[in-house]
């Protein structure tokens, strides 16, 4: 999870900002657990103002299925998997690019299953005792181009 302090906040201008949002100069993560970098293109409906990249730092693999059920998939530019020291081969903080996201469920439970752009398959979370068969949903597959646009 992320956490600030009030004197990280920024001052972020009137009327620029959405109403509610807070901005953040500074985060410290309270768990050193895999995390998510979601960036998707927002596109005006109105087509008044040109397309722009939103990135969501995202705590759980769990929230990152939920966003994605929630978006058009195809507007994703890219997620990357931030992997803590204990999960990286050179001990400190790494990333991965995710290509695919997968959702396994049984009647035992659910996990998230991810496959990298080198086409290896990793997992982020607590893995249940599935029971049964258990179906997968392909919930994203990055198209490769949008990751040289950026």
């Amino acid at each position: 999870m992320f956490v600030s302090q009030q004197r990280y906040e920024f001052p972020f201008p009137a009327g620029l900002e959405e109403p509610g949002a807070k901005h953040w100069r500074m985060m410290e993560l309270t768990l050193h657990a895999p995390w998510f970098l979601l960036s998707a293109e927002v596109v005006d409906p109105e087509g008044r103002e040109p397309s722009h990249t939103r990135t969501l730092c995202i705590a759980w693999e769990h929230d990152l299925a939920d966003v994605l059920r929630s978006l058009d998939v195809g507007r994703v530019t890219g997620v990357v998997c931030m992997m803590p020291a204990w999960r990286s081969p050179n001990g400190q903080w790494s990333s991965r690019e995710v290509r695919e996201v997968w959702l396994h469920s049984s009647s035992g439970g659910e996990h998230v299953g991810l496959i990298d752009t080198a086409g290896e398959k990793f997992d982020c979370g607590l893995i249940p005792d599935h029971v049964g068969a258990v179906e997968t949903e392909l919930l994203l597959r990055v198209d490769p181009r949008h990751s040289t646009k950026q």
